[in-house]
């Protein structure tokens, strides 16, 4: 059962971007914060090219506009004050946070919206989306969609069937180029963070997305204000936070089966993060998560927990980024049949007696 749910406040056009802070944690760091309350009301202008190098080098793959790209910098700036007070990343230097955290969380885009438009081919997936499109906008759907995929970006990966489990991971390289954007629009799904700590990459992924409806999922109270504060700052119209263990939450009717992605950047053994993301995926969704350059070992001995909770291992991708930490990597796992109803198991115990 859920303890808590904050619904953030969302900004209401015309007036300022900053919010009121839902903790007194803040209130001693608000004034100090640089950040341009206009940010939000800005043209969506999209940056040149050496215009956006200069912010989000390497990172070549996503398009941000003006209006983006200051959302970013006003979240950064504001995580970072308040981590004078409250412990929410171990990484002080702004450029080595921009690239850390903004970066890495960017970078992983283009292997996301390459498998969501892979899926679009088949199965539930498709029919939610096109759905959502609206019955007016099917004929564009199907044209918007066909052109995607006659993309070289999309070159088939890793079969998905359970059958795939015991087979050795295999390295596909992230897609050279970005989807269109008229064919990402048609992507209006539900993203669920599990574990968000400082809200990375959810709250980066809502801001290059704003289509996109995006939960931030954290079991911390104080993390969970941040996160509504920063949010509410910022001018944020497709997020919601949930305080809750994600034990928890994987086991409530209102977050259970019902995202199309649930995305895990947490330090945890794939194991346990199988038990924690899949309860939260529909059937026909994907489950990805953020590794580091040698996972290999760790996902082979997660082939039992995907299959058990419902999952089937697709492939891992390389990531783009250029992060201090080196290589990044994306496990890509699709929701093919429901999780049995006796997952996740109670709060602690996917970490203590993993699957």
């Amino acid at each position: 059962m859920l303890r808590n749910l904050i619904k953030v406040r969302h900004h209401q056009p015309g007036r300022q971007a900053n919010c009121i802070d839902t903790s007194a944690t803040f209130h001693a760091v608000r004034a100090n914060v640089s950040c341009s309350a206009s940010a939000a009301h800005q043209e969506e202008g999209v940056l040149d090219h050496s215009t956006k190098q200069d912010l989000v080098s390497p990172i070549s793959n996503v398009d941000l506009s003006l209006n983006q790209i200051e959302k970013l910098r006003c979240y950064l700036d504001y995580m970072l004050e308040v981590n004078k007070v409250m412990n929410l990343t171990a990484v002080r230097d702004p450029e080595e946070a921009w690239q850390r955290h903004i970066g890495d969380s960017l970078a992983l885009l283009p292997v996301i919206e390459k498998h969501l438009l892979r899926d679009e081919t088949s199965g539930s997936t498709q029919e939610s989306i096109r759905m959502r499109a609206g019955k007016k906008n099917s004929e564009s759907t199907q044209k918007s969609s066909n052109q995607g995929l006659a993309s070289p970006s999309f070159e088939p990966s890793a079969s998905c069937h359970p059958s795939n489990q015991g087979a050795s991971p295999s390295f596909e390289p992230s897609a050279p180029c970005h989807p269109s954007t008229s064919a990402t629009e048609l992507l209006k799904i539900r993203v669920i963070d599990v574990g968000t700590g400082a809200g990375l990459p959810g709250m980066v992924l809502a801001v290059a997305r704003p289509h996109w409806k995006v939960t931030l999922l954290d079991s911390l109270k104080k993390r969970c204000d941040f996160l509504s504060s920063a949010s509410n700052r910022i001018g944020l119209e497709n997020v919601d936070v949930v305080w809750s263990r994600a034990e928890e939450a994987g086991q409530n009717l209102e977050l259970r089966e019902r995202y199309d992605l649930a995305i895990a950047r947490a330090v945890a053994d794939t194991r346990v993060l199988a038990e924690l993301c899949l309860p939260m995926v529909k059937t026909g969704g994907l489950w990805v998560a953020a590794k580091g350059s040698t996972p290999e070992a760790e996902v082979l001995a997660a082939g039992h927990a995907i299959k058990l909770l419902g999952g089937a291992y697709v492939s891992t991708d390389l990531v783009q980024s250029f992060s201090p930490e080196g290589q990044r990597t994306a496990v890509i796992v699709k929701k093919v049949c429901s999780t049995p109803s006796k997952y996740p198991r109670k709060p602690g115990t996917p970490n203590t007696q993993p699957l």
